[in-house]
């Protein structure tokens, strides 16, 4: 009888430290998992889709602005493009960051839209380039302020708010320019 009483005593104390081990180690991965998840902000949908958004667009710019500044019969053309490679790579660099720091893998490349817009503005030349790329900006530009007003009013990431906040003037000041060279 003590042999059976050993026994049952040896698994029931085998069973209690396994119980704690098991306990430990699922705690141990929560904590872990906590840690995790307050080292990698998640965005809310407002906040990816803007960075998807813009970021998409920004690449669309600078090389739409490229292509101007090579196909452009315009001097204020040519010059409003180079405004919009400089501008445009400098903010599309500082989103790039953002986005990362966000673990958020930003676009690499335009978006298909903007790509087909890409292609046209690539078929013609002269006069007819000139206005079709001022038109194309003035339309990107003001979908852009609407983007960057609606990330203010509603997005909720802080930094990503705070980028678009900073940038909007600038990409007012885009647009204004752009209906000008565009009459």
């Amino acid at each position: 009888m003590s042999r059976r009483l050993a026994f049952t005593t040896a698994l029931l104390v085998a069973a209690i430290g396994l119980t704690a081990c098991q306990s430990s180690e699922k705690a141990a991965t929560t904590v872990q998992s906590a840690t995790q998840a307050q080292m990698t902000p998640t965005l809310s949908t407002t906040d990816a889709n803007f960075i998807n958004t813009v970021g998409a667009g920004g690449i669309a710019e600078v090389q739409f602005g490229q292509l101007a500044q090579t196909q452009a019969t315009r001097t204020a053309v040519r010059a409003f493009a180079a405004q919009m490679v400089a501008d445009h790579t400098a903010a599309n660099n500082e989103l790039t960051a953002l986005a990362q720091s966000k673990q958020m893998t930003p676009p690499s490349d335009m978006d298909m839209a903007h790509q087909a817009k890409h292609d046209q503005l690539s078929a013609i030349a002269g006069g007819e380039f000139d206005r079709a790329y001022m038109q194309s900006q003035v339309e990107d530009h003001t979908a852009v302020v609407n983007a960057f007003q609606d990330e203010i009013a509603n997005g909720s990431d802080a930094d990503v708010k705070a980028f678009a906040q900073k940038h909007l003037p600038t990409i007012q000041h885009h647009l204004e320019m752009a209906r000008i060279l565009a009459r």
